[in-house]
């Protein structure tokens, strides 16, 4: 969701839910959903008109005229004062017989009954439903509330450490104690103490497994979070999703008139392990690395719309929503410390696959032999091994490009293996999955999952993470300075606290260096933050550490003008030596391919820099991982 005043981003990690008496919004018009029909469609009864109208669920919105009230859902809790709280449980005691389903009829008579006017109880209610939390319930913020004091930063680390090393310890003290000892403590050291409503909310905001591991219940945590070991089947769609990747047997050509040969692709799945189907991939001319695990999964959670349209598919794929669970290998690119936060904050449990138990990924293994099988037809496949190849011309008989593999792909998913009968399953993959959803004769669906609100923040939420200090000439990441006037007010910004300067967040998509993600605190939007240099032309970050080496290799200093020099020079030799080598070419649709899988880059121009500082600074990583603000 783009605020086009500032040019910045929120980060909307709301969900559109489908449920009867849910609110939405389809082409500027408000509606109450009554039935769930299908995968594509609703029956929503218009606000104004009273009317039921069937709705495309691809066209539905959350409704526009919640505005900030809605976003205060977006703050931390712990920005919520008492009196604050009051009023949530206030307003959310209001819509409660809202909920039930009332005639408009009967919600006015409430309405009198209760002296708040109905259509303040109905804005109440679409707060709370397109927000999917009581928070939304918050009325607009108009600056600090009189009698309201934000908890002291001592305060607030005495409440941190006594929940932390008290309440979560196997003696298993109650909320009653753990609010009388951080009271005890904060008087001890002469603090204002938490109200006992703030410390209860703190404590609610631990998860419910975190709370029983920590508790001396690690049993009853593994029964009902983790699924059985070894067997790792699932009752319902998205309880249990594996990934893993695998080197495509095929030779795929360069997209361009010569169409020579390029080497093989890689292809990242996820497959959902109580249907089958497929619920994301993604494809790459890299090695397996997080960017393509994280990729995999952000395609995974958002609908898969956009994609057949990019890809011309005339098909449905009708899989959406965040998973419960995520079996994974137990490779580097699984491991990444980002990767596990990104996947906390969608309530996304990760399990490891044992060392040698390939039983533990047997689904997503099979498919992969599955879709491997089917690439053999095609012309340049590299078969399964050198006897199954023989003195078949792998290269030259390769006619796809990476693009037109990619259409052939979603192709095979979508027409081809989702509705083909699985063994195991007795039906298909698609079949499976609308069972699980809408319910058969003999068990009850899940309903449709929850739909993210803006893909675009589901996409920029696994993307790795930089934390870095503003100098006065922008953000320097990877020896390169990016700059635009949002920094301005955070150059040698102090952080009292640590009495270091303040480090930000800064998200980096690996297969663009040209811009960065800036989450600006204060407005609490994501900025896009060009290059200052607007000569460096496009390249990865593989790109970039690859001119980097040459640099060295060549006994000069790195600057970003001979940066500039020596991709000149190297897309020279490559673009030269095109027609000789398949690594040259690989190079060359590498980096075409990242421009096109990319994020879009910001069409204003970077703005001067406050100062001509020479040289690259780069400030150390931070170690701490960063939970999502």
């Amino acid at each position: 969701m783009t605020d086009f005043e500032s040019g910045g981003c929120y980060a909307d990690r709301r969900r559109i839910t489908f449920r009867p008496n849910d609110f939405v919004e389809s082409f500027g018009e408000a509606f109450r959903l009554t039935q769930i029909i299908n995968f594509e469609d609703v029956i929503g009864v218009n606000l104004k008109t009273g009317r039921a109208e069937r709705l495309l669920i691809k066209n539905l919105r959350h409704i526009d005229d919640v505005d900030t009230e809605a976003y205060q859902s977006l703050r931390d809790m712990e920005d919520f004062s008492d009196a604050e709280w009051k009023e949530i449980e206030k307003r959310f005691i209001s819509i409660q017989p809202l909920l039930e389903g009332l005639t408009r009829k009967e919600i006015e008579q409430y309405a009198e009954k209760i002296e708040i006017h109905f259509t303040t109880l109905y804005r109440w209610l679409k707060n709370y439903q397109t927000t999917g939390t009581i928070t939304g319930l918050l009325p607009k913020k108009r600056g600090p509330s009189q009698g309201t004091l934000k908890i002291e930063s001592r305060a607030e680390s005495v409440m941190h450490e006594v929940i932390n090393n008290y309440y979560l310890t196997s003696q298993k003290p109650s909320v009653s104690d753990t609010i009388l000892v951080i009271k005890e403590r904060c008087e001890a050291q002469n603090l204002a103490a938490p109200s006992g409503n703030t410390i209860r909310n703190r404590i609610s905001q631990i998860s419910e497994e975190k709370r029983l591991r920590h508790r001396n219940e690690r049993g009853r945590a593994r029964t009902k979070f983790e699924p059985t070991p070894g067997k790792y089947e699932a009752d319902y769609p998205l309880q249990v999703i594996q990934i893993d990747h695998t080197p495509v047997d095929l030779i795929l050509v360069s997209d361009d008139e010569h169409r020579l040969p390029i080497g093989r692709p890689y292809v990242t799945f996820a497959i959902d392990c109580y249907s089958r189907m497929i619920v994301g991939y993604h494809l790459s001319l890299y090695a397996p690395s997080t960017t393509s695990v994280a990729m995999c999964i952000s395609q995974m959670i958002n609908p898969k719309d956009q994609l057949l349209i990019q890809f011309k598919v005339d098909s449905s794929w009708p899989v959406w929503g965040n998973p419960e669970f995520l079996h994974l290998d137990n490779a580097g690119e699984f491991r990444s410390d980002t990767l596990r936060q990104s996947c906390l904050a969608y309530d996304i449990n990760i399990d490891f696959r044992p060392v040698g138990k390939p039983n533990y990924g047997g689904h997503v293994e099979s498919l992969m032999k599955t879709v491997m099988k089917k690439v053999h037809n095609l012309p340049g496949t590299t078969f399964s091994n050198i006897e199954e190849r023989a003195e078949y011309d792998s290269d030259g008989n390769a006619t796809l490009t990476f693009d037109e593999f990619e259409r052939w792909l979603i192709i095979y998913i979508t027409k081809f293996y989702h509705k083909k009968k699985h063994s195991s399953l007795g039906i298909s993959p698609e079949d499976k999955w609308h069972e699980g959803i809408f319910g058969s004769n003999h068990s009850n669906g899940i309903g449709l999952p929850p739909k993210p609100s803006d893909p675009e923040t589901v996409y920029r939420d696994f993307l790795p993470i930089e934390r870095r200090t503003v100098q006065s000439n922008g953000v320097n990441i990877n020896g390169l300075n990016y700059y635009e006037h949002v920094l301005r007010p955070f150059i040698h910004k102090f952080d009292n606290e640590t009495n270091k300067k303040q480090r930000f967040i800064f998200r980096i998509d690996p297969r663009n260096i040209r811009q960065i993600w800036f989450y600006e605190p204060e407005q609490k939007q994501y900025f896009k933050i060009p290059l200052a240099n607007p000569s460096i032309p496009h390249m990865s970050l593989w790109e970039l550490e690859e001119a980097k080496k040459q640099i060295k290799e060549f006994g000069f200093t790195f600057t970003e003008e001979q940066l500039i020099e020596t991709h000149r020079e190297m897309q020279a030799i490559v673009e030269a030596s095109v027609k000789k080598t398949r690594s040259a070419r690989r190079k060359l649709a590498k980096s075409k391919i990242n421009k096109e899988q990319a994020t879009p880059e910001s069409k204003t121009s970077p703005l001067p820099q406050p100062s001509q500082q020479q040289g690259l600074d780069d400030d150390l990583w931070d170690d701490d991982i960063p939970i999502f603000d």
